[in-house]
């Protein structure tokens, strides 16, 4: 059985990990809030193999005890999937969230991907989570969090490169707002609204699950999943 780690949770990793388990993956997820933990593990138990393990990743030694940790339970890691982050206003006259921003949404990404690579094989896959409007438009209430996923951006297609000849893929999906909520089933079609910026986190994982499972030539790519708003 092919393992899938999701650090993050929230409702997007909560989706994430019932795409994965319905498919037959083991998923372990990760936060720092092992209630929550408890609480995904009981409601997605019923639809396959699921573990947590409950530590804040806050530096590259925490991020490298949790792939040990990992490795320890369940084996080699044929995806991971980063979505830690959080999401703070500020801008270029009062840069109040940069650190915060830096660190949730580079650096913490950078160090997992990197501690996980000894236990990943020719085949596996690192996936992030970016934001469609990175790259395309200047919100000026999002200083720090809008330079950060960009930088974000480039460090996908740099390791990308980097490790190519290795056989391990990265990249990244970007919504622009995630509808926050998840349900098991249920029709999410019916939430689609083109011109919206919302996107609900089953159509984000579905394209997450396909890419690293099924689609293994896509590599170094920032993938929108926004139904276009980004660009309008």
């Amino acid at each position: 059985m092919r393992n899938v780690l999701i650090a993050g949770t929230g409702y997007l990793g909560e989706s994430m990990a019932y795409d994965f388990l319905r498919h037959g993956f083991h998923v372990t997820v990760n936060s720092r809030n092992e209630k929550k933990l408890d609480d995904i593990k009981n409601r997605l138990s019923a639809y396959g193999s699921i573990d947590h393990i409950a530590m804040e990743l806050k530096d590259m030694e925490s991020c490298k005890n949790l792939m040990d940790e990992m490795h320890k339970r369940h084996g080699s890691i044929f995806g991971l999937i980063v979505s830690v982050g959080g999401y703070v206003e500020d801008s270029i006259e009062d840069p109040s969230g940069l650190d915060v921003m830096i660190n949730n949404h580079l650096k913490i990404p950078v160090y997992l991907a990197s501690a996980a690579l000894k236990y990943m094989d020719h085949g596996s896959s690192i996936m992030f989570i970016s934001n469609s409007t990175a790259d395309r438009k200047s919100n000026l209430r999002t200083f720090s969090y809008t330079i950060s996923k960009y930088a974000l951006n480039k460090a996908v297609k740099i390791a990308a490169v980097n490790l190519i000849n290795k056989g391990i893929r990265v990249n990244a999906v970007a919504p622009e707002y995630i509808i926050e909520s998840f349900e098991p089933n249920r029709d999410y079609h019916a939430m689609h609204k083109y011109g919206k910026p919302e996107t609900p986190v089953e159509d984000i994982s579905r394209v997450v699950y396909d890419i690293m499972a099924e689609n293994d030539w896509i590599n170094g790519e920032i993938i929108a999943v926004d139904g276009g708003h980004s660009l309008l």
